[in-house]
């Protein structure tokens, strides 16, 4: 019995420690403050074709300081949350502001950051039915489903 009780306190011990999540460290104060010191990225609204949603669309694009379109660098796409469009991260978060100060402490590597306007509608406003089924169909996922019902 002491063996049995013994091997079931090594085992939650043993999968406590497995599964607790880490400690983050907090970003360190200012870490989200405009620099005037420091080289800056440039914040573009670029126009694409979408043949999803058949319009022409609109996405933010910041590349870092000292791009160049010879150099290949890596892409990060963020998507804003429910109700928001291309614009949610420059005015709640302000990633270029974020990643200029980590590009001057050569914390990471410049890259691409594509802010697009996640909603898959022509008018990409938050109105209407986002559940009606003719919406639903632009998804390539959901021609699956609404063939189903």
């Amino acid at each position: 019995m002491k063996h049995l009780l013994f091997m079931l306190t090594a085992f939650l011990i043993f999968a406590n420690l497995t599964f607790a999540q880490t400690t983050i460290t907090p970003a360190a104060p200012g870490f989200d403050v405009v620099r005037t010191d420091i080289p800056h990225g440039k914040i573009d609204t670029i126009s694409y074709n979408s043949t999803t949603v058949g319009t022409t669309r609109q996405a933010l694009i910041y590349t870092p300081p000292g791009y160049s379109a010879d150099k290949k660098y890596p892409v990060l796409y963020l998507l804003h949350g429910i109700g928001g469009d291309k614009m949610e991260w420059l005015n709640g978060g302000h990633p270029e502001v974020i990643l200029d100060n980590l590009y001057a402490e050569k914390k990471v590597e410049p890259m691409i950051i594509v802010m697009p306007n996640g909603r898959a509608m022509k008018d990409d406003r938050a109105t209407g039915n986002i559940f009606d089924l003719t919406k639903w169909k632009l998804l390539p996922l959901s021609k699956k489903i609404c063939s189903m019902t």
